[in-house]
């Protein structure tokens, strides 16, 4: 599995940021994700990161449609934990 680095920006806050540099174009391991988030709308690019059991972030395009059925997957996961 090939996972996309994540880049810590500083900013004058001197608070980073995560960005992503590209999308993730594999197979995306539904079973082995823990949970997601959209990164900050200053990134100049949009995405969704996966992160999955093992802590790795997975870097994914939020218009994708396996995207989209793994974020439905882990909101599902979610509400049966609670």
């Amino acid at each position: 599995m090939t996972i996309v680095v994540l880049t810590v920006k500083p900013r004058a806050t001197n608070v980073g940021r995560e960005c992503c540099q590209e999308y993730f174009k594999g197979a995306i391991p539904v079973k082995r994700l823990k949970t997601w988030y959209k990164t900050s709308a200053e990134c100049p690019m949009r995405a969704v990161v996966l992160v999955t059991v093992l802590g790795r972030s997975i870097c994914t395009n939020p218009d994708d449609l396996r995207v989209r059925k793994a974020i439905k997957y882990l909101k599902n996961t979610m509400k049966s934990h609670n």
